[in-house]
């Protein structure tokens, strides 16, 4: 027999063991995470991202969190969450201790989706799509704004750099406020910006009636127990005049109720984003108007662009895949909390989910409706 022979004989006897098998494992996952970090497939580093805690979850927190949020937003027969609704804020909370890191890590600092034209960085798409929403409301030097469900501040931060325009942030997720004030302080926007911790369901109890020159919610809104009493906060905290702008995630007029893919994808949506329901623009339109707001105009923004909004996931999904087994071996090693792994599968299911609503055209997360508060 040959050394190299020999060599490899060894080697398979050893890979019987267990152990020796679970060591080789996750080399070789960590040594592919390196490699795909390296390429820039994640955003961030992972093992930065998944160690110790997860957002603002202790690690004994995040197997009881992810198990607690599934049960709650089961859904099914496109009923929502039915008299669970009013518990949803809570929830809402829980999600986003569960997944902030996971998104910032796999996304960026701006958790929502933008249509690309051909040619055009994903970077670039999701500035493009914030300012957007900043011209709607007509934001400039001077003018104070509220960024309803701001998250980490992603958006924030490229709006006052575009605009010079002040933007004043609400977010329910304690963990979210600090991170955003980092991200804001780091890039020399502190000055233009500030954030609070609180529920937008309760803007009164935050802020003042009448103090803002405008408001915009992107892809936030849709977290909301009921949307006219979020549009009703909103109209109070408004300037009489002033206008508000929000990216609403909807089903849409090719939404089938008797067409089980339809149903399942859009209820998987919501489960997998913490949507206590999945509405239409109709719902939005008629909330608006009961909330005391003129409605300037509707558009879907989905239907823009040459590179479709899911396209995004799918060119990603190679660093989602090994993120999920990378996160089932940092948390086999106990380096990751319990139940990050189930955390991770929870967002994979909800990808899925998403890219089968875009290419159908059955949901859109961007559909556009600008209102105004009279005179």
């Amino acid at each position: 027999m040959s050394s190299s022979s020999a060599v490899l004989g060894d080697l398979m006897v050893s890979l019987e063991n267990p152990t020796v098998k679970w060591v080789a494992v996750g080399s070789a996952v960590t040594a592919g995470a390196y490699l795909a970090f390296k390429v820039s497939w994640f955003r961030k580093n992972p093992l930065h991202s998944f160690s110790g805690k997860t957002g603002a979850m202790g690690k004994d927190q995040v197997d009881g969190g992810i198990q607690s949020y599934n049960q709650f937003f089961d859904q099914e027969n496109g009923k929502g969450v039915g008299d669970r609704i009013l518990a949803t804020p809570d929830f809402v909370n829980k999600f986003y201790s569960l997944i902030t890191d996971f998104y910032e890590y796999g996304w960026g600092e701006s958790f929502h989706f933008a249509a690309r034209e051909v040619g055009e960085s994903f970077e670039a798409s999701i500035i493009r799509q914030e300012t957007a929403i900043a011209e709607t409301i007509g934001l400039k030097p001077g003018m104070r704004v509220l960024d309803i469900g701001c998250g980490v501040g992603g958006p924030m931060r490229n709006i006052t750099k575009a605009t010079g325009g002040f933007v004043a942030g609400i977010t329910i997720n304690e963990y979210q406020v600090a991170r955003c004030n980092k991200l804001n302080q780091d890039a020399g926007v502190a000055h233009l910006t500030e954030v609070k911790e609180g529920n937008f369901m309760d803007l009164d109890k935050v802020y003042p009636k009448n103090s803002f020159d405008g408001a915009y919610a992107i892809e936030a809104a849709c977290h909301a127990s009921n949307t006219t009493a979020l549009y009703e906060q909103v109209f109070t905290v408004l300037k009489p005049g002033a206008l508000f702008s929000s990216y609403e995630w909807l089903r849409t007029d090719k939404y089938d109720k008797t067409n089980k893919m339809h149903v399942d994808a859009v209820d998987g949506i919501a489960e997998g984003n913490a949507l206590p329901e999945v509405r239409t623009i109709q719902d939005c339109i008629a909330a608006a108007k009961e909330a005391g707001f003129e409605v300037q105009y509707t558009f879907d923004r989905a239907t823009t662009g040459g590179v479709p909004w899911q396209a995004a996931m799918k060119s990603a999904r190679r660093a989602a895949y090994l993120t999920h087994i990378l996160t089932g071996i940092l948390e086999f090693i106990r380096f990751a909390p319990k139940g990050t792994n189930d955390v991770h599968k929870m967002l994979l299911s909800a990808a899925v989910n998403l890219e089968k609503g875009g290419d159908h055209g059955i949901f859109s997360p961007m559909y556009l409706i600008v209102m105004k508060k009279p005179l």
